[in-house]
């Protein structure tokens, strides 16, 4: 829904507007049916802030900018799709080829765009499960661009969506919000496909929440995202985009840069028909031991290759205190427990058009008067841990035999696993052990160790 918008142009002639470079955005310049267009990923880093300045006549230079990951756009009329029955006159894009897991698992998943003079905007999702094709749309559409798109325009609109599967309500998700497009800025822009001299910038901010609705309760998620584009009369794709996220302090944090390009023969950035890349979402932590209300947990994001947004939930969820400007949506967060517990921690990660989420069942143990977890105490050095592949036992006083070795769940299970012993040292084979936290139990010793 259209809630407001809000023109002011400079009072120039349209021949004075053109030389200086100030265009105009229309519905010619959105994608339509049948485009295939190439776009490059890179990590937003060593950017600076200069980019950020407002007003006319600026200068972007992001030639020096490092790709990292490769996609390809490509937008199908609704009628070469397998939701032409929902779906009359709008173009798809296929935005994942697999989405959920287990009784939850969606294929082809396309959203569906509608392009008008007045708006560009969302207007359902088309998916298919148990190899049936159906389709969620928006209760309140979601208006990307309000048309024409000029210098110091401003528009805000909101957004409501709710997706279910028909026949079952155990699982729902729900989105809603408002979306503020203002455009700040006109000028030239260079990025490693080329230069742009006319191009005008659109500042989105994307104030949501989305709603998991299960049999257990909902479960509010609050998102609040940022994004520059630089749009031209000669793509239909930014020419180049930087996505972010705001601290606690509204100051901007970006994360991605996606930009129009040529084939490079880089691994897929995803969104690209169907090729997926490999996003895996993972993270560490600096300690997983400490004490009510003292101790703070240092988070740090592993997302490969780049993680645009994050999402932490911890369970149980009570208690937890997000400490030195952080939140649930940092990359990396720093947290206080204020009640004592196990705590399972669960990330979901996004960059671009993909999302992961890993979790670590019982990573944390919080107590009273427990202490920071170290092994200065004991009389064996492991390396690393987090491990992955393998785990070295260093023996560091008296002596340590094949049988004094147990690596145990966190239940207490015993789990069978190869030790060789090379060089003084013992190595544990743990390829085969999926991701998680263990105890390894040495003679009367045990501490923690996680299986990234």
């Amino acid at each position: 829904m259209k809630i407001a918008k809000k023109s002011v142009l400079l009072m120039f002639n349209l021949a004075t507007l053109t030389l200086l470079g100030q265009i105009s955005i229309t519905n010619s310049d959105m994608p339509v049916s049948g485009d295939t267009i190439r776009y490059s990923t890179a990590n937003a880093v060593n950017i600076g802030a200069k980019w950020m300045k407002k007003g006319g006549g600026q200068t972007w230079d992001f030639s020096k900018i490092t790709p990292v990951s490769a996609g390809l756009y490509e937008y199908q009329s609704a009628l070469k799709t397998k939701y032409a029955f929902y779906f009359f006159g709008q173009t798809g894009l296929l935005t994942a080829d697999t989405l959920g897991g287990g009784p939850l698992t969606f294929t082809n998943v396309y959203t569906f765009y509608s392009n008008s003079k007045s708006v560009y905007k969302a207007e359902g999702i088309g998916y298919t499960t148990s190899g049936i094709p159906l389709a969620a749309n928006y209760k309140d559409e979601d208006e990307i661009y309000s048309f024409p798109l000029e210098y110091n325009d401003s528009d805000v609109t909101s957004f409501d969506f709710e997706f279910s599967i028909p026949g079952q309500n155990a699982f729902s998700f729900k989105q809603s919000g408002k979306r503020t497009n203002v455009v700040d800025a006109w000028g030239s822009i260079t990025t490693p496909f080329g230069t742009y001299k006319d191009v005008i910038r659109v500042r989105t901010f994307v104030d949501e929440v989305d709603t998991i609705v299960s049999v257990f309760g909902k479960t509010p998620i609050a998102r609040k995202q940022l994004s520059f584009k630089w749009l031209s009369n000669k793509e239909h794709i930014p020419v180049l985009e930087i996505q972010g996220q705001i601290d606690n302090q509204g100051k901007f944090i970006p994360a991605t840069i996606q930009y129009r390009d040529s084939f490079r023969g880089l691994s897929s950035g995803g969104g690209n028909g169907g090729n997926q890349p490999n996003f895996i979402a993972d993270f560490k932590v600096d300690k997983i031991k400490g004490e009510v209300s003292i101790d703070t947990f240092k988070f740090t994001n592993l997302t490969k290759p780049f993680a645009a947004t994050a999402q932490w939930e911890f369970n149980p969820n009570s208690g937890v205190q997000f400490v030195n400007g952080t939140s649930q949506t940092s990359l990396n967060p720093e947290v206080v427990f204020n009640q004592a517990g196990t705590y399972s921690v669960k990330l979901t990660s996004g960059g671009g058009p993909n999302s992961d989420d890993t979790t670590y069942n019982d990573l944390i143990f919080v107590g009273w008067g427990v202490g920071t977890e170290t092994l200065a105490n004991y009389n064996f050095r492991i390396n690393p841990n987090p491990f992955k592949d393998r785990l070295i036992i260093d023996p560091l006083q008296g002596h340590i035999t094949l049988g004094d070795i147990n690596l145990l769940s966190v239940s207490g299970r015993k789990i069978k696993v190869d030790v060789e012993f090379i060089n003084d040292n013992y190595v544990l084979s743990t390829e085969n052990l999926t991701k998680g936290v263990y105890l390894l139990r040495i003679g009367n010793q045990t501490c923690r160790i996680i299986k990234h």
